[in-house]
């Protein structure tokens, strides 16, 4: 049974590099959006899912389109489309300081198509991270932060798994334009497997641009 776990577990990798287990980008900062107001956004995240039992590093490339919405004083919530599912996530900042803090929790759900590298399955993530962000100037804010990452999956043709990847994130957030409304936003992301072995017994490093806009 194990044996055939992880020969689905090795199919399942072709389903990660395609972005279907999951999304472990932040592209954030601890300043939640203001009441009322609306964010878009855009992002390409390329990376590597490094396999240690198996020795392999595939290359991936995880696109993303992603809307947010300010809903109080302190939180916003978002919606994000990436390349083979979807995400909800909600941002509430706990502290306002010279260190501006923000907790950021997530809930994203995938599924991955039978193909030549890679198996039908369903994946589930629960993802928690802590933004610590200071602001250099009102163009410039520079973010860091920890992120846990639970997944599970389930193949279409029998068999689960679950993982629990621990790591975190650096990213620079340079507005620009008159009303300093558009946001470019580079992030390197890395990530260790804790125990398990979704999405992979390794880690995962991504290192993408984002491009924002609020109205």
């Amino acid at each position: 049974m194990r044996t055939r776990l992880r020969e689905r577990l090795a199919l399942g990798l072709g389903a990660a590099a395609a972005g279907a287990c999951g999304t472990y980008t932040t592209y954030q900062t601890a300043e939640p959006l203001a009441n009322g107001r609306w964010q878009v956004s855009a992002a390409v995240s390329p990376g590597a899912f490094v396999d240690r039992p198996q020795g392999t590093r595939i290359p991936t490339v995880i696109g993303e389109l992603a809307v947010r919405r300010g809903v109080g004083a302190e939180t916003d919530v978002g919606l994000k489309l990436f390349t083979a599912g979807a995400e909800l996530s909600v941002r509430h900042r706990i502290i306002d300081a010279r260190w501006q803090w923000a907790l950021l929790g997530a809930l994203a759900w995938a599924r991955s198509e039978e193909s030549g590298g890679a198996t039908e399955a369903i994946t589930g993530q629960l993802r928690l991270t802590a933004v610590a962000t200071r602001r250099t100037s009102p163009r410039w804010a520079f973010s860091v932060g920890p992120v846990v990452t639970g997944s599970a999956i389930t193949f279409a043709g029998g068999g689960d798994a679950t993982g629990l990847l621990v790591g975190g994130f650096a990213n620079a957030a340079f507005s620009f334009g008159a009303t300093r409304r558009w946001h470019l936003i580079p992030e390197l992301s890395l990530h260790v497997t804790a125990t398990g072995d979704v999405p992979v017994d390794g880690a995962v490093s991504l290192l993408g641009l984002a491009l924002a806009r609020d109205f």
